[in-house]
């Protein structure tokens, strides 16, 4: 076979792999076996995330494709990203990353940007909530703190636990300082307004600790190294209240004023078989396998409805998440995360 009979079959063939996914399973099994069987590695978040990926979209994906996958922890960074593209060719096919971190990504040239219908509905979403250990409070049954009372050192003395960014962590700040949530994002877009948000965060600085991860969001505040945290609300299920109420703890959540925040798969641009990555990014991205992952991380978040406290607080109050703005933060954080991390000494 001659350069050029290669060069057209590997187009050939590359074409028609970019087709698979919306090939009937039948045929793309009747396609894979046809071909070389490759290893694919994706990045995304230790813990229930992962578990839940695992069982309802990575391995489907296998037996339709035969194509193995390992999932390998990370913690969504640019900076890791970036170090992962600084290769000549990357191995790995897909990440799991933030939409707004996705927004950065694709105009900086680390990742593929993906199509039109894609940006329309980011494929995960995870909600966050105020988690606290109520074994350690001296609160009524029904008391559920809000941001305010997240504030208060002085009334409810204890170390806290809040996110390794800016995103989701000024936020809280403004709530904390009174400012609605249909202002927040316009307060946000001025000086004046990120000023308030760090003069806010001065009075917890010495009692934050700094989780990276969703998991370690959990595991931090199950250790008793906090008394409240902001939480990814599937990490904490009701089989780890109850065992964890053994050993005289016991954590709630607060559905009020929790955030909701939206997660996309990123296609490296290095990676060394095109084809592959593009096929599983866009399968990943089918309405299916979308509604495969909302409808078991939605079962952790349905068995916690008791351990949301209270069904009604106060008619002033809503349970409607505030959805992390995508679009501000993919032209705002390249600009206020250096000044958050060197104000939280973690650059």
């Amino acid at each position: 076979m001659t350069s050029v009979q290669r060069s057209r079959r590997f187009i050939l063939l590359a074409g028609l792999s970019s087709l698979l996914w919306a090939i009937p399973a039948s045929h793309v099994q009747a396609f894979s076996r046809h071909h070389a069987t490759y290893r694919l590695v994706v990045l995304s978040f230790a813990g229930r995330i992962a578990q839940i990926q695992r069982e309802t979209l990575f391995t489907p994906y296998t037996r339709l494709t035969h194509h193995p996958i390992t999932i390998r922890a990370w913690e969504g960074s640019l900076d890791a990203l970036r170090q992962q593209e600084s290769r000549r060719y990357s191995s790995i096919a897909a990440c799991m990353l933030e939409t707004s971190s996705l927004h950065i990504a694709c105009s900086s040239g680390l990742l593929v940007p993906p199509s039109a219908s894609y940006e329309a509905k980011p494929p995960i979403s995870i909600d966050y909530a105020i988690t606290w250990n109520r074994s350690q409070l001296n609160t009524p049954h029904d008391w559920v703190p809000d941001w305010a009372d997240f504030w208060n050192i002085a009334y409810y003395p204890g170390r806290r636990s809040l996110r390794k960014d800016p995103r989701m962590t000024l936020e809280a700040a403004f709530l904390a300082d009174g400012v609605s949530p249909d202002r927040l994002y316009r307060v946000l877009a001025t000086t004046e307004g990120v000023n308030r948000a760090f003069e806010k965060l001065d009075q917890i600085r010495p009692y934050i600790t700094w989780w990276s991860t969703p998991e370690e969001a959990r595991r931090i505040l199950t250790s008793n190294s906090v008394l409240m945290g902001l939480v990814p609300v599937g990490e904490m299920p009701v089989d780890d209240v109850v065992s964890h109420e053994r050993r005289h703890q016991y954590f709630a959540l607060s559905k009020y004023k929790r955030f909701r925040n939206h997660y996309s798969w990123g296609t490296p641009r290095h990676f060394w078989k095109r084809h592959l990555t593009l096929n599983l990014v866009t399968w990943l991205n089918q309405p299916a396998q979308r509604q495969a992952f909302a409808n078991a991380w939605q079962i952790l978040e349905q068995n916690l409805e008791k351990n949301f406290l209270p069904s009604t607080t106060s008619h002033t109050m809503t349970a409607q998440p505030l959805i992390i703005n995508d679009m501000f933060w993919s032209t705002t954080l390249p600009t206020i995360a250096p000044r958050f991390y060197h104000w939280a000494n973690l650059s």
